[in-house]
């Protein structure tokens, strides 16, 4: 690259005289190489006055990509770097691909700039390319953005990718360029921008002519005052000498007393004062403001007063000319945090006022909300829900205000950071403003006990730990738009079943928040195309889209759960062409002997594996999915669609057992290659899987888990408080991929025995091994796997924390895969998958079962002849009881 630099400085002055001379026409046939190093002549001179050399020049874009392009690690910005090749995806700017348009690049000029030409190097990429766009600058006169040119249909010279835009001369320090459209037509590509190198020409203005700088003048700083008032209430109070100790059986809360700062923060949904953990890290939580172009100030000293229940900080200085007032009051179940800004001249910033530095290596918080329309945000009222500690509900007065996630990388994200904004979300760039008049605005933190279906759970002692854990099947990434393997997580739609079901049950939230709202709308982001774990960055209806080889079955079932429970018709209206788009896409893969067959290297959640052919799990949630989008079709009254997914249900049915069954282990095999030899591993979540979906005979179901239980003595395995292996038989070499987690190397695959998914004890995917053993009469042998593992849920032995680079988790043990001994996890901690069993709680224990018609009681369910209540949702409505037959 600096080869090419050098060869093309040597011909700038040649280049300068022809764009001199030329038309607009010719200067857009231009040779990228030529005109990318303009502008490092003459400060005085028509010139490239972006370009990265110029002093004091500033480039900042409204998101970049985590997944691709040359900011992918938060790099340096390429669009006034040295040109390189357009046709290197690595050289690019891209706009994230969870947000959508508009998308904008801003240039900062030192000083004044006459300005008259942009010139704009595309990507190869044509879909991706500014279609429509604006030049904006930001005026000081009036703090808005004004348009000076506007291009409804750009064109790029085919050649060298090149768009030269002439405009009429504008004096300013800035330059936005606001991308409304690009040349795609279906999502997700509708939603990226992407370029190679920006150019701006002109020259620098020293004849006292007014620029259009977005610079204001500044006015006295009105006072700041805080609104909360004192109460009766007064928690315990330890003055620790550099900060405050303040507590009540319900929270706990670290202040500094030389800084408006919470040091350290934590709650108990059960009120009996259990603080293990502290939900913050670095300068915890704290005032904050980033302008565009410069970094925050750090945080400045301040004095921390008290009066009664209330602690207020005297005014922070934020920025030049801007300071904020941090007030807390303290109430008994929860608190409340009151905050109030001002400047001088309006400032721009990016995120908002107040920062949570949230350790999700102690513990994944994460926010139980209304899916915002606006990626990166979530609007209040909202639930904070610390997983094994509880949960607070977050509720707003006074001025608009919101929480802004910062973007960040998708695994693992290199921070968790989440700011109270000053506005409520407008656009996803993140851009708020203060200025002269007072924001001010209070948010209350109530800790709440959230438990599914109170009226069941409230007297049984088993269970008087699990609001804690009620909500852990959530972890919502509002820089995605959704529930991800964890908050710091790639989305994975290989594992959205699992919270789709957990979410039938979970508790009844107010202000008509759900868990089953949040599947739906990640449900909705991936059918649109939104990137995941094994999953491309296109449309679900695109020839190209590919998964894993449950994933396409997955998102199927699991809207069919929204649809089932709360969206009903119009939802299921809104998603029928995707949700065909999917099972055709499965309908496709069948082989000529009724499977389904997924070729190539296709793996699964158990993503070390070398599934061959077609296996056993993936065609059971074929055949899942075929059932519910037979029932779709005919809710949305499409009968001849319906007869046709039924057909493949039973086409899939009918060569399942026989395809699987292996006589010699008595049990199913986990894949079948496509010359008929069976791979079998006696794994437990395989078998109790396709019995759960009936496709095993009853007569054959009963013994099938026999075997598996009397395999469990066999092998000596009886620690059901981790779950159960994810294999009884050691994997052999040839069928798990090489160098990953648990790989064997030997033979006999002894050498990596217990480790991860080679034998690894696991609470995941238990929940259907322990549902078969309840449907096929083995009550007792249910109840033998399931307390010990309710037990787990309890103590909060699965969540370690997320194990992040750098950062100690809070449990050294790991979770997700352990050896049986409970010595030692594998995994990247925390995984919401971990809580699937506590499904079988309801499903099972209690044998509440759901299907198209609503909720049931099952024969084994010892809650027949009682009026059982639900305030459960079937088809958008509440269903305050429960049906006492199927």
């Amino acid at each position: 690259m600096e080869q090419l630099g050098n060869i093309c400085n040597g011909k700038i002055a040649a280049v300068f005289l022809f764009l001199l001379i030329i038309t607009s026409i010719a200067e857009a046939q231009a040779s990228p190489a030529n005109v990318s190093t303009a502008g490092s002549a003459s400060t005085n001179d028509y010139r490239n006055v972006a370009f990265f050399r110029e002093p004091g020049v500033q480039v900042a874009v409204s998101s970049h990509s985590f997944r691709n392009g040359a900011m992918v690690h938060d790099g340096v910005c390429p669009l006034n770097r040295p040109f390189v090749a357009a046709d290197s995806v690595s050289n690019w700017w891209i706009s994230s691909e969870y947000e959508h348009l508009p998308q904008w690049v801003w240039f900062h000029f030192s000083g004044p700039r006459r300005i008259d030409k942009l010139v704009l190097y595309a990507s190869t990429n044509a879909d991706m390319n500014p279609a429509e766009f604006s030049g904006q600058f930001l005026s000081g006169n009036d703090d808005k953005f004004h348009t000076f040119f506007q291009v409804e249909n750009a064109q790029y010279n085919p050649k060298t990718h090149c768009c030269t835009i002439q405009f009429k001369p504008e004096v300013t320090d800035n330059l936005r360029l606001m991308i409304e459209r690009n040349n795609a037509s279906v999502t997700p590509k509708t939603w990226v921008a992407a370029l190679a190198q920006v150019e701006v020409y002109g020259v620098d203005v020293t004849n006292g002519i007014e620029a259009s700088s977005s610079t204001l003048p500044s006015r006295p700083l009105p006072l700041l005052k805080s609104n909360l008032g004192p109460t009766m209430f007064v928690p315990e109070i330890k003055d620790m000498g550099s900060t405050m100790d303040i507590s009540t059986p319900w929270y706990h809360m670290v202040l500094d007393k030389s800084q408006s700062r919470i040091m350290e923060l934590c709650w108990d949904s059960l009120g009996q004062g259990e603080f293990g953990v502290n939900f913050l890290q670095g300068n915890g939580a704290c005032p904050i403001l980033e302008p565009v172009f410069h970094s925050a100030m750090p945080l400045g000293t301040s004095t921390l007063l008290r009066t009664n229940n209330v602690f207020f900080y005297t005014p922070t200085e934020l920025a030049t000319g801007a300071c904020e007032q941090v007030s807390i009051r303290f109430n008994e179940r929860g608190f409340d945090l009151d905050l109030a800004a001002v400047a001088n001249h309006p400032l721009i910033m990016r995120g908002g006022l107040f920062r949570f530095d949230f350790a999700a290596n102690q513990t994944p918080t994460t926010f139980v909300c209304h899916p915002s329309q606006i990626v990166n945000y979530v609007t209040m009222p909202a639930y904070l829900a610390a997983p094994d500690f509880g949960t607070a509900y977050i509720t707003s007065t006074g001025d608009a205000a919101a929480f802004y996630r910062k973007p960040s990388a998708l695994f693992p994200a290199t921070t968790y950071w989440v700011d109270v904004t000053p506005h409520e979300p407008a656009a996803e760039d993140g851009l708020n403003e203060i200025g002269p008049k007072p924001w001010h605005a209070t948010m209350h933190f109530e800790v709440q006990c959230p438990e599914p279906l109170p009226n069941l759970i409230k007297d049984d002692p088993q269970l008087k730990r699990l609001p804690k854990y009620s909500l852990n099947m959530v972890q919502w990434r509002p820089d995605t738009g959704i529930i991800g393997n964890s908050v710091m997580s790639v989305p994975c739609g290989l594992a959205i079943l699992f919270y789709a079901q957990q979410a039938v049950f979970a508790p009844q939230l107010k202000d008509g928040i759900s868990p089953m709202a949040m599947v739906g709308a990640s449900v909705d982001r991936y059918f649109q195309g939104a990137p995941g774990y094994q999953m491309p960055n296109v449309n679900v209806c695109s020839p190209d889209w590919s998964s894993s080889r449950e994933t396409a079955a997955y998102l199927v079932v699991s809207a069919w759960y929204v649809v089932r429970t709360i969206g009903g018709k119009e939802q299921l209206n809104q998603w029928l062409e995707p949700l065909e788009c999917l099972a055709n896409h499965i309908e496709s893969q069948f082989g000529p002997d009724g499977l389904i067959y997924y070729r190539g290297h296709r793996t699964m959640w158990f993503d070390t594996y070398k599934f061959q052919g077609a296996d056993a799990y993936s065609n059971a949630a074929d055949y899942e999915a075929f059932q519910c989008m037979a029932d779709l079709e005919t809710l949305a009254s499409r009968t001849n669609m319906a007869a046709r997914y039924q057909e493949d249900a039973s086409r899939l049915k009918a060569a399942y057992f026989k395809s699987f069954y292996n006589p010699k282990t008595g049990v199913l095999a986990g894949w079948r290659a496509e010359d008929g030899t069976l791979h079998d591993y006696m794994f437990p979540w395989v078998n109790g899987f396709a019995i759960c979906q009936g496709l095993v005979p009853p007569e054959q179901a009963e013994s099938i888990l026999q075997v598996l239980l009397a395999k469990l003595d066999e092998i000596g395995f009886h620690s059901y408080s981790l779950g159960l292996p994810t294999n009884l038989k050691p994997m052999s070499p040839a069928d798990y991929i090489p160098h990953t987690s648990g790989a064997p190397k030997q033979a006999d695959g002894m050498d990596t025995w217990q480790v991860y998914m080679n034998g690894g004890a696991t609470p995941a995917i238990e929940y259907y091994f322990i549902q078969a053993l309840y449907q096929t009469g083995q009550y007792d042998a249910a109840e033998r796997l399931l307390w010990p593992l309710m037990s787990s849920f309890e103590k909060g032995t699965f969540n370690a924390g997320i194990q992040l680079p750098r950062k100690k988790q809070r449990n050294p043990v790991g979770s997700a895969f352990y050896q049986w001994d409970g010595s030692r996890g594998r995994g990247e901690g925390y995984l919401p998958e971990n809580w699937d069993g506590v499904e079988a709680l309801f499903t099972g224990h209690y044998g509440i079962g759901f299907n198209r018609d609503g909720y049931y009681l099952e024969p084994w369910s010892p809650l027949k002849g009682q009026k059982t209540k639900l305030n459960l949702p079937y088809m958008g409505k509440n269903v305050p009881y429960v049906t006492p037959i199927k």
